[in-house]
């Protein structure tokens, strides 16, 4: 059996790579270390809100912190996105892409587990 680390790092490393070659055939040239630089610290985040999301508690707390994190996630992604048009860079508007896309993902996510919970 692997080590939670072993699998942690083989799934940052396969998200990197996967970044890096979309980046690529969208025409943007960007090495690993870049992505990792850009990309990472927004992974955690994204993970942690997953967590939150997901989570059956109906604590107001864990609410009120899942609807700041989405904030948050939504800002960072803008913020990415528009520096990436004012300087020109296209891996920084693939990484507001990429965000916004995480973003709703977790909001779909959501929704469909707000869904299934009504329906029982």
């Amino acid at each position: 059996m692997e080590k939670r680390e072993t699998k942690t790092q083989l799934i940052n490393e396969i998200t990197t790579t996967g970044l890096q070659t979309a980046a690529k055939k969208l025409g943007a040239s960007a090495t690993k270390k870049q992505i990792r630089k850009g990309v990472s610290k927004n992974l955690s985040l994204i993970d942690q809100l997953l967590r939150i999301a997901l989570i059956k508690s109906k604590d107001p707390s864990k609410r009120t912190q899942r609807n700041m994190e989405f904030i948050g996630l939504g800002v960072i992604a803008a913020h990415s996105f528009y520096k990436g048009l004012k300087k020109k860079k296209r891996l920084w508007i693939f990484e507001g892409v990429f965000l916004t896309a995480a973003l709703g993902g977790v909001l779909l996510a959501t929704q469909l587990k707000a869904a299934k919970q009504q329906i029982r």
